[in-house]
């Protein structure tokens, strides 16, 4: 087998897969929400092993046709943003709460990946997360903290 940067990175991205299973594992969920088919720590432990899964057969597995990456067209710029950009969502989802950073995040994401269109970046944006938020809260009776909206008196 010949390790290639396809193979290094489906390594960090299984080593990653199983730091975030492992802190899937950490999170608190209530107490009546433990023998539920579905609460906050389902999805992201379902997803640390998919994420093992995936990478761990992209590394066993041989490649059809090697991959050759001709670095001076790779955007460095618009990469380290979005992971800036990611580092402050992550740093800022419990104080602002979920629908605030999310949209924020996503207004930023999409414009550093080159879409200029307003009238798009609001509308896949605030509605998507509000959307979103209503079928976790609303309909899973997944309880997110949202300071925002509890100031505004959309949640209780």
């Amino acid at each position: 087998m010949k390790i290639n940067s396809v193979k290094i990175i489906s390594l960090l991205f299984f080593v990653l897969s199983a730091f975030y299973l492992f802190s899937a594992h950490q999170i608190q969920v209530f107490a009546f929400d433990e023998g539920a088919p579905f609460n906050a720590k389902t999805f992201p432990i379902y997803l640390g092993y998919a994420g093992m899964f995936f990478s761990g057969l992209k590394i066993i597995l041989p490649d059809q046709k090697p991959v050759v990456v001709d670095y001076k067209y790779l955007e460095f710029k618009k990469t380290i943003l979005l992971v800036l950009t990611m580092v402050i969502y992550g740093a800022t989802i419990l104080k602002v709460g979920f629908f605030l950073s999310t949209s924020l995040f996503l207004v930023f994401s999409y414009y550093f990946l080159g879409e200029r269109r307003w009238r798009y970046i609001i509308i896949f944006s605030f509605p998507f997360v509000a959307i979103f938020m209503y079928l976790l809260h609303g309909m899973l009776q997944v309880y997110l903290r949202d300071p925002l909206l509890k100031f505004i008196g959309i949640m209780g």
